[in-house]
């Protein structure tokens, strides 16, 4: 269990030392964005850098270098995560981009097999060491 006192849960963080890596969470769920904060919180070397709530702000929002890892919701409203990952990579290469919801993997879109991603990732799953285990495995 983590505690989330002391988060500061603002669109943008302030500026996160360079050696740790900065996380970026896109999801239209406000619960989802807060629980990944505390569990960025709770993670060793990682770092909240922002927050957005549609693929459509993320395109506008992370600009080059401002994240290691964007965790991305794949059905949002407008713009889904399918399509802001391809964009998000097609621009920036080198960024990790793992997708996440709360289907099964089985009854995930096709489309997520060539939008660039890094992985999926269950929302119920997402834990510190998970979460270091992927930018690790990724890199």
């Amino acid at each position: 269990m983590y505690t989330i006192a002391g988060i500061e849960f603002a669109p943008h963080y302030p500026k996160v030392a360079d050696e740790r890596v900065r996380v970026w969470v896109v999801d239209d769920q406000a619960s989802f964005r807060l629980a990944t904060a505390a569990t960025v919180a709770a993670t060793e070397d990682f770092a909240m850098a922002g927050h957005c709530e549609t693929g459509e702000s993320a395109i506008e929002l992370i600009p080059d270098g401002s994240a290691g890892i964007v965790l991305m919701d794949i059905h949002m409203p407008g713009m889904g995560g399918i399509e802001a990952t391809r964009r998000l990579r097609a621009a920036h290469p080198d960024l990790i981009v793992l997708l996440t919801s709360t289907y099964n993997v089985e009854d995930l879109p096709p489309e997520v097999a060539d939008c660039g991603a890094a992985a999926y990732l269950h929302k119920e799953h997402l834990t510190p060491d998970l979460l270091t285990r992927l930018w690790k495995a990724s890199h």
